[in-house]
This record gives C-alpha cells, structure tokens and sequence, in this order.
C-alpha cells in the first residue's frame, strides 16, 4: 500500500461560548468540566473530497468507506512514529457549507450519489500538553499545521472528468508511476477529436487513514471551513507549450483485448459525436469488436461487465447504465432480503390470532 501526507491549519477551540456552540454543530468536543488539565483539546479539518494541491483526488465513496480507521490514531511530530504527542478522538463529516453529514445516511447512499457530494471530514484530537508543553505552546501560538496521514490500495488516473486504471494510463503513454506527472495539463484525443481535458492527478482506492502529524512546512495550504485556505497559482498552458501532454485515446482501442471473445477495437470506429465531450464518458464502451479474422462479434459492447451496453448515450451518469443498473438491482435484493427476513421473524399475527382464539374460549367459558 502507498502512503500518503496532507496538511491543514490546527484550530484551537477557545472557551467563548459563540465559538463552542459553533463548533458543537460540526463535531463533538467536552463539556467544560469533562476537559482534562493535562490535555490541549483541536480540531481541525482532515481531508475533503475532491483534488488537493498535490493532486490527490478523494472520491466521497472512499472517505465514507474509510471512515472507521480514523479515530484514535496517533498524532506524531513531523511524521516521526517514534514522537506520539497525542491522538485523535473524534471525527466528523460535513457539507461545503459545515453543516453536520449524518453518517447513516451517507452509509445508505449509492457510490454515485456519494462521489457528487462535496464533504469534508473533521477531526477532534489531544495534546499531551504536560509531556509536550513546547509544542502545546507553539502550537496555540499557530507554528504548526496538522498533516493527514493515510495508505492507499491502489489508485486510477483522472483528466478531466475521464478516469482511468493505471495500466489504460500507461497504455497511453503516461509513467503513473512517477509522481511529476501530477499536475500536468493533459489531453485525451480519440480519432482526433478531444475527448478529456485538464491537470493529471490521481483518484485514491482503498484508503485506510493511519495518523495525523503536526508540520511546520506543509506541501499543502489549510484546508477550507474551520480554516482559510490559501489559493495556489496554477500555471496557465496553451495548447502550443511543451507542458501540455498530448494523450492518443485510440492507442487503448488497438491494445484492449476483450477476454471473452478475443477480439480488438480497431481504430477506425469512433464513438458516438454526441459523446466528443468528457462529461460522463465511459471508457468502457467498445462500438464494434473484431475477433482475430477481422469478423464483427460484437457491437455497442461494455467490456466492463462483458454484456451489450444498454445505455442509448453511452454515458456512465445513465440510469440505463449497466453499472447503475447493478447497483440498483443489489440495492432491491438486499431491501428485499431484509423484508423477507423481517417477515419470517415477525409473530404478531401469529400471537393476535391466539389472543382472538383464547377471547373467543374466554367468552364461550363466561356464557355457561
């Protein structure tokens, strides 16, 4: 797994009471008289969906399924593990505007609702202040920035709005591998046409959080809501400069390989021209597939889930989606499994037939 480090501004909770009630609305902080002496109590923000400036892109759906591995983890000194000077006690999910995210009802969204959701995960930590009061005091002073640690299982490569797994990327010429491609401005062509346009940077899998550190010179600027955070310049390029990279889409139509029928995309079939824009293109779809005596075998095919596409536009943002189509037909299997299982649990027409049987005898008993 690979690792990785964000940075955002400490925020000091003071005791005014605008400020405790503001901040008891994101996440939980104790009472006055549950706040230990020996304890200096922040919070911060820890992460937010979407692309940072190291070009770390969170999706909703990877925050909310790594929710579980972020309390009680170590905060360390510069991200030395052998410098613990306190640790994470609480989290809390939030909208762009800082209203509280109820984690059930993120937990019950599908991946799509949850990768269009902006969001930002707050965290509430403790400073052993008098093991460590220097830095306690620096940092109330704001010499140090909170740095989010956590590894990552694997990751795609994203233009745009085009997405792609490493070995797609590196089939188009782009070294995933090397972190000096983040940032890049690239663009997709597929038959000549422009397809996908902007900064390459990489889409986190698998995320599991595993500390915070405190830094005095972060990568990265504060993160928004509790904090201000600093705009980066970002570099203007023009499609003449050299630091656009130019990427041939059709070079992975001539290199997929279709497993279940053997068969190759050639270059000559372009998708559809309502779909020259980005915005929702599946990289799945294949408009005809040649097996190796150049014979059509199929047409209009999803290589994802080896089936013809169903979706009329060709676009993953569809209902007809054979992706979305999936996730809705498990969303019904698991409601009705849970129904089922509730009706065969459920005794109250059983109990209310014996009550009305035992009345009925009650009444016949009475009437002699």
């Amino acid at each position: 797994m690979e690792k990785l480090f964000l940075e955002a501004d400490i925020k000091l909770r003071d005791e005014t009471a605008a400020r405790k009630e503001k901040a008891s609305k994101v996440i939980e902080l104790p009472a006055e008289n549950q706040k230990q002496p020996d304890l200096q109590y922040f919070s911060a923000v820890f992460v937010s969906s979407g692309e940072n400036l190291n070009h770390a892109y969170f999706l909703g759906s990877e925050l909310v399924s790594a929710e579980g591995t972020i309390v009680n983890k170590a905060l360390d000194v510069e991200h030395s593990e052998d410098e613990i000077i306190g640790h994470i006690y609480e989290r809390a999910f939030m909208d762009k505007e800082g209203k509280p995210l109820d984690m059930t009802e993120l937990a019950s969204r599908e991946t799509a609702s949850l990768d269009g959701q902006e969001m930002h995960i707050a965290i509430a930590g403790i400073i052993y202040k008098n093991r460590f009061p220097n830095i306690a005091q620096e940092v109330a002073a704001g010499k140090w920035k909170v740095s989010m640690e956590c590894y990552y299982q694997s990751y795609d490569v994203k233009i745009g709005d085009l997405m792609l797994d490493p070995k797609d990327a590196e089939a188009l010429g782009l070294a995933t591998a090397d972190d000096k491609i983040l940032g890049r401005l690239a663009k997709v062509l597929k038959n000549g046409k422009e397809i996908a346009e902007g900064q390459i940077a990489r889409v986190l899998r698998g995320i599991c959080f595993s500390g915070c550190g405190i830094v005095k010179n972060p990568a990265n600027p504060p993160s928004v809501i509790l904090e201000t955070a600093k705009e980066k310049e970002l570099k203007a390029f023009t499609d003449e400069e050299e630091d656009v990279i130019i990427l041939n889409y059709d070079k992975l139509d001539n290199n997929v390989t279709s497993e279940k029928v053997e068969a190759t995309v050639t270059t000559e079939e372009a998708r559809d021209g309502r779909l020259d824009d980005s915005t929702g293109i599946c990289v799945s779809y294949k408009k005809r597939l040649y097996d190796k005596a150049g014979t059509v075998t199929a047409e209009n095919w999803c290589t994802a889930y080896e089936s013809a596409c169903t979706s009329f536009s060709r676009d993953t943002t569809d209902p007809n989606c054979l992706r979305n189509q999936n996730i809705r037909r498990f969303a019904r299997e698991a409601a009705n499994t849970l129904v089922e299982e509730r009706t065969a649990l459920d005794k109250r027409k059983e109990l209310l037939d014996g009550l009305k049987a035992a009345l009925r005898e009650a009444v016949k008993t009475q009437s002699r």
